[in-house]
Formats: C-alpha cells, structure tokens, sequence
C-alpha cells in the first residue's frame, strides 16, 4: 500500500513538472499514466495557483 502512495506522488511530481515545461497532455499521460482529468486537477489546483 505504501508503495502505490508513492508511485502515486512521484507520477504527480513529474506530471507538475511537465505540465509547467509546457509539455502535451498525450505525452505526460504516456508517461504518468495519469488520466486528464488527473493532470487538469494537478494544473487547477497546485499550479494555476502560483501564477
């Protein structure tokens, strides 16, 4: 189970990170295996924020 949280974190992390290095959705869900309405959340709520 605690690996999974930080599997979880860590594809989080590097979504954020590509996200802000304006990087395609297509290629951050490749390689997060994130979904869109994940990575739309991760921009909303802890990127959008900063800006």
């Amino acid at each position: 189970m605690e690996r999974k949280k930080i599997d979880i974190a860590l594809s989080n992390t590097v979504a954020k990170k590509m996200i802000i290095d304006g990087e395609p959705w297509d290629e951050i869900m490749n390689e997060t295996h994130l979904r869109l309405k994940d990575l739309k959340r991760i921009q909303r709520d802890q990127i959008d924020t900063h800006f």
